[in-house]
């Protein structure tokens, strides 16, 4: 071992971070005195973690969307507070957990056999503050381009937008597919260009090419790009009643090149999965070339997220939103700074998805929202860890209202407060959740710790009640569609 390796290496890194740090100053002060930075948050809508190159997938999915990882402040450990779009997506902009909010649809009316007669739509209480209005209140201008019909502004997230643009939805109820991310990035690259540039902004795209049906959007090259990578490889074959496009009730758009025999494995299903991620990648590249030679892209802080992860039979099922297991939570999460100059570093700790808007108020500088339940983790910018709970937790899936979990740097716990049942996990030894050990009389004691912990968690979220529950009326038209997606049965 060479001597005094140890301190010119720690000489060396002071040296960059000084660098860095002057770099990063020079470039708020080319940006102006007290000047704010613009914020772009990409949702790529049932986006996995682990679908992503930059999370450890062996295989050419996401080049560009890789590169702006590199360049980022990327978070291995990001989980969800709820396995569908509309809890989740309504943590992520209040900072609420799903049983504060209330959007969670478990009031009988929606997964019933009666949902045809009775059935609703939570809409989220304008009691609720938001990411947009705070921004909005700052004198940022604020815009969105929504391509989920779960997020129409009639149901409450239009709320502190100035532009909200939910048309793009419409093709998703009418065609049975989405708008593909270049369309997305394209009004939003309109909206950019007739903005006033001195004021800062926020956009926000919800992406939906990577939800089922999947590989809408994607090409046989995509496909055949990724057969063989190790995240997709599987020698199960299913019975014909188990196959995706049977729980989709037939809406997969079927390639003339699939075979019967293709369909029937989940090696198949699973890249095509991975094929709409690749598809959504290069679909996306367009507006992320716009944001880089215009500037905007190093005058921003990127986000880009997911509101939830999807089930591709690891447990024996599809889609997502009915447990709470990994696949369904874990999502990627990376924050470019403007400039990209602090790219390459990753952050163990475990943060969740409601964490984001306290962490882009407090990059903006603007006032932090009072019932805010989510944590300000914009300290790892600093190169900082900031007092973090350690844990994240999640609830709201569709057919168990009481199913709760947690997940801690060791382990994860999904309790059933209705059932009185219980799952344990050894994250370290079983990072995807496949040896349950909840009745094991060895675990007796963490099982007890953890039940405490969950239930403690849920009693401390509500100690300051919960917002106004509001439902409106689900349309035919959307109902049909929401059916077609295995979302009512």
């Amino acid at each position: 071992m060479r001597p005094h390796g140890g301190s010119r290496r720690a000489a060396w890194l002071g040296s960059l971070y000084s660098s860095v740090a002057v770099a990063l100053l020079l470039l708020a002060t080319s940006c102006g005195a007290g000047a704010r930075p613009n914020i772009v948050l990409v949702v790529v809508d049932t986006l996995r973690a682990d679908f992503l190159g930059a999370y450890g997938f062996a295989g050419p999915i996401s080049e560009h969307l890789d590169r702006l990882a590199a360049e980022s402040l990327l978070f291995e450990n990001a989980f969800a507070p709820a396995p569908w779009t509309k809890p989740a997506v309504a943590s992520m902009l209040t900072s609420l957990y799903p049983q504060v909010h209330g959007i969670t649809n478990h009031d009988g009316f929606f997964w019933g056999e009666s949902s045809d007669e009775e059935a609703r739509l939570g809409v989220l209480s304008d009691r609720a503050t938001t990411l947009a209005e705070s921004l909005q209140a700052a004198g940022y201008a604020t815009a969105a381009f929504i391509s989920n019909p779960w997020l129409k502004a009639e149901y409450g997230f239009a709320q502190g937008f100035d532009h909200y643009d939910d048309s793009l939805s419409e093709r998703f109820l009418e065609q049975v597919e989405s708008v593909p991310a270049d369309e997305v990035g394209d009004a939003a690259q309109l909206w950019l260009e007739g903005r006033d540039a001195e004021q800062p902004f926020f956009l926000y795209l919800h992406l939906m090419d990577v939800h089922s049906p999947y590989g809408v959007h994607s090409s046989r090259a995509d496909f055949d790009a990724l057969v063989g990578s190790r995240q997709v490889e599987s020698r199960v074959v299913m019975e014909e009643a188990q196959t995706p496009h049977r729980t989709f009730n037939n809406v997969e758009r079927r390639p003339e090149w699939a075979t019967d025999d293709m369909r029937r494995t989940v090696s198949y299903w699973r890249t095509r999965y991975a094929a709409g991620v690749r598809g959504m990648d290069q679909a996306l590249s367009g507006f992320l070339d716009h944001l880089r030679e215009s500037g905007r892209l190093d005058d921003s802080y990127f986000v880009l997220t997911s509101d939830h992860g999807e089930e591709l039979f690891e447990h024996g099922g599809w889609i997502h939103g009915q447990s709470l297991y990994f696949h369904q939570l874990h999502i990627p999460l990376f924050i470019r700074p403007p400039g990209g100059l602090l790219g390459g570093r990753r952050v163990a700790e475990i943060v969740d998805l409601m964490d984001l808007t306290p962490t882009l108020l407090s990059i903006a500088g603007t006032d932090p929202i009072p019932q805010a339940q989510g944590q300000d983790v914009s300290a790892f910018f600093d190169g900082e860890v900031p007092e973090l709970r350690a844990a994240s937790y999640a609830t709201a899936t569709q057919p168990s209202p009481g199913l709760h979990s947690v997940r801690t740097v060791d382990h994860k716990f999904i309790f059933d407060l209705d059932a009185d049942t219980a799952q344990l996990f050894d994250v370290l030894d079983d990072p995807t959740e496949r040896r349950n050990h909840g009745d094991s009389a060895d675990w007796e004691k963490v099982v007890s710790q953890l039940t405490h912990q969950v239930t403690t968690h849920i009693g401390d979220s509500l100690v300051n009640g919960t917002l106004t529950s509001e439902t409106t009326e689900i349309s035919d038209e959307m109902l049909e569609r929401l059916r077609s997606l295995g979302y009512v049965r």
